[in-house]
């Protein structure tokens, strides 16, 4: 048993996961799993709710039996008088329900002028704190399936369009808290029975009851196996004979002991305050019910998604070992095109001082003189337009993600499209298309279709863009690369030894030169009144300070020249986490993502239920529960 505050805190918890279990089943709604899970919970959400907020209220307890069960007998004897048309034939005798509530009862929540049901008052202390309903019998046409043995649990003809009797059973059944199930040596196999009591037991204790008791053998074992094999756990199956009840009722006898078992279980495990644990067990058991259904609708895919989410990575994989490989290529054609612009981004931005200013004129003037074979496509692009900033970064190639979005979003074709193709980065359309229709096929498998991805060939507009994001991004990729090469080479401890030394030699060589040039000039000719080649000397001078200013250029370069092509083809090992190629499996990556979003919060959820409904169990001795998961439809 539950104290009152144990159980206050379990059902705020049961709050708390119903909103939660709302907002996971309205994620990835396309997913047919998912589809399917939240098409269960808009079918149980509502009975968790009544469950939740009626604590207070009787229970409803439903009749529930085939022809010529005595289920009508059995519910006369119960109330005490012929409240229900009664019969052994072989068509059905109950076609209405028949409610049989205690005098005090507000029955007015009850749908009865809709079920065209009858509503009959009875003092009799069976039903005192109950509401009993003599549901109408489900068997009027019986289906071709001889037995549960050997019928399918999926029913796919529920509602029958053509048995009014078990149409207006399922009307019936969903206000029932309770059911009480009828049945006899004849019938208790009847698969017609057993599949609308598999549809309604999920949240709904059981009683079950083999009557005539007086004239058939005693097959309770029997019948218990048979409910354990269809997913109950059945405490107790109790015997008795309506006939026999009522005539001794009339004759003021003592109920005999079947009889007077199953009133006491009724008194002990639904009335008074039984009706709150009975609710509240029942919430419980509906909660458990419904992620046992979900785990069973999800089952089917979550080896499917795995296998796509790995199958992603490989093809990302592929694909981006297709641009490295084509940057490597570019990059190996034309050697002395890129070295000299990275080499270039290193000089340019080193200190300042006369030989860096040097450095910069020499650059000026050989930007003048007609080169060699540059390195073209993309890659020469991004090194021949660098442009270095004043922090040493290449500011025209770093767009961030608005501005590759806003370029993809722009009117007419992408800018980068217009100019390139994405082949020239290694990404041709076969490529792409041999992956995405790898990729289309596991999808498949998962259930994951239109629109949740598309299809192996992309559309024309759709491929521009891809096309103009992946160009963008390789670029961005490029520029981070050079920038990170010149940053590091730039504090290279030989680097920075190298540049120092050229600096302070090509200094000294300006001052030897101009303090030669001012002593010939202030001494030999001003103090001295000697004649002097002043002109002659500075043009020699210029020429020496030339030549040695190249020499230390070439000492720099050479210096910057070692390792440079191992660093720059390094750009492609870290490739894979620049996300180059992610756009063209984009819809593939989200989709992967969010099915597996969903199955980790549904599990995370089951869990969440699992603890909450083993606090809210609290289930009534002799009732019978659905605890293990059966085909067919969430009941309302």
């Amino acid at each position: 048993m539950h104290d009152d505050t144990d159980t206050t805190d379990h059902l705020d918890e049961l709050d708390e996961l119903v909103e939660s279990i709302g907002r996971w089943t309205r994620r990835c709604s396309p997913w047919p799993p998912a589809r399917s899970i939240a098409a269960d919970w808009a079918g149980a959400e509502p009975r968790i709710a009544s469950l939740r907020h009626e604590l207070a209220r009787v229970l409803v307890v439903g009749v529930l039996g085939g022809t010529g069960t005595g289920k009508s007998t059995l519910v006369n004897a119960l109330a005490g008088s012929d409240v229900s048309p009664a019969g052994d034939v072989a068509r059905p005798t109950t076609k209405s329900p028949v409610v049989v509530a205690g005098p005090c009862i507000d029955c007015s929540w009850l749908p009865i002028e809709r079920w065209g049901a009858k509503l009959v008052r009875s003092g009799s202390p069976a039903v005192a704190e109950i509401v009993l309903v003599d549901c109408p019998d489900p068997d009027t046409q019986p289906p071709d399936v001889p037995d549960a043995a050997a019928a399918p649990h999926a029913d796919a003809s529920r509602p029958s369009g053509v048995n009014r009797n078990r149409d207006l059973l399922e009307e019936v059944l969903p206000a029932c808290d309770v059911l009480l199930v009828v049945s006899t040596a004849q019938k208790y196999r009847s698969w017609s029975v057993a599949r609308e009591v598999l549809a309604f037991a999920p949240g709904r204790p059981v009683l079950f009851v083999q009557t005539h008791a007086s004239r058939d053998v005693d097959i309770r074992e029997d019948w218990r196996r048979e409910l354990e094999r269809q997913g109950f756990d059945v405490e107790r199956i109790h015997r008795v004979d309506g006939v026999e009840a009522i005539r001794r009722a009339a004759d003021g006898l003592a109920m005999e002991e079947g009889f007077a078992d199953l009133v006491a279980a009724i008194g002990t495990e639904l009335a008074g305050r039984s009706a709150r644990r009975v609710r509240r067990t029942g919430a419980g058991d509906l909660v458990d019910w419904f992620f046992r259904r979900a785990s069973a609708s999800v089952e089917g895919v979550r080896q499917p998604v795995a296998e796509f989410a790995r199958a992603i990575d490989r093809e990302r994989t592929r694909l981006e070992e297709a641009v490295a490989a084509a940057v490597v290529r570019e990059l190996r054609s034309s050697p002395r095109g890129w070295q000299r612009q990275v080499i270039a981004g290193i000089v340019e931005s080193g200190t300042g001082g006369p030989f860096a200013a040097f450095l910069r004129t020499v650059a000026a003037i050989g930007s003048f003189v007609p080169r060699g074979r540059e390195i073209g496509g993309v890659v020469g692009r991004l090194l021949t337009a660098r442009m270095p900033s004043a922090s040493g970064t290449i500011e025209a190639n770093h767009a961030g993600p608005s501005s590759a979005a806003s370029s993809a979003s722009s009117p007419g074709p992408p800018v980068v499209a217009a100019r390139e193709t994405i082949g020239d980065v290694g990404l041709a359309t076969a490529e792409i298309e041999q992956s995405r229709s790898i990729l289309v096929g596991l999808a498949a498998r998962a259930k994951l279709e239109e629109p949740l991805v598309g299809r192996a060939r992309l559309p024309p507009e759709r491929f521009a863009v891809v096309s103009s994001e992946v160009l963008l991004r390789v670029q961005r990729w490029l520029a981070r690369g050079v920038d990170a090469i010149v940053a590091s080479r730039r504090g290279r401890g030989l680097t920075v030894a190298v540049g120092i030394a050229c600096e302070i030699l090509f200094t000294g060589l300006l001052v030897a030169v101009l303090g030669r040039a001012g002593w010939s000039f202030f001494h030999d000719r001003l103090w001295e009144g000697l004649p002097s080649d002043t002109g002659g000397f500075l043009w020699e001078s210029l020429f020496w300070v030339v030549v040695c200013g190249l020499l230390l250029r070439w000492i720099v370069v050479a210096n910057e020249r070692w390792g440079l092509a191992r660093d720059v083809e390094s750009l492609a090992e870290r490739l894979p986490g620049a996300g180059c190629v992610d756009p063209v499996l984009e819809d593939f990556t989200d989709a992967a993502a969010e099915a597996d979003a969903f199955l980790a919060e549904g599990d995370r959820l089951k869990g969440v239920a699992s603890r909450l409904t083993a606090g809210l169990s609290d289930p009534p001795g002799g009732l019978g529960r659905l605890r293990r998961t059966v085909s067919g439809t969430l009941p309302s």
